[in-house]
């Protein structure tokens, strides 16, 4: 498993995440992860049948200082490629 996470300085109001795979380095399995400790963690979004392209998760908005991605299995040997990792909400 790889992962990265944001630390948003301060808790939020999160509901929306864009990620841009980048072309055949994408998971294939991961999960959207938030947390106001960066301690426990609580998925709002999982799949496992990821694409490549650019990805728009829309959730239930939820109060989070941190945002992970968790990605647990790679479309190819390659691994993982994310050219951004956009975190929006209110």
């Amino acid at each position: 498993t790889q992962w990265l996470s944001v630390d948003l300085g301060a808790n939020r109001t999160v509901e929306q995440v864009t990620i841009p795979w980048y072309s055949s380095y994408y998971a294939k399995a991961y999960r959207i992860q938030c947390s106001t400790d960066g301690s426990t963690w609580t998925d709002v979004y999982s799949t496992t049948s990821g694409t490549s392209g650019t990805k728009t998760h829309t959730f239930t908005a939820r109060t989070a200082r941190y945002v992970r991605l968790y990605c647990t299995s790679a479309e190819s040997s390659n691994g993982y490629s994310v050219t951004e990792f956009g975190v929006w909400g209110r």
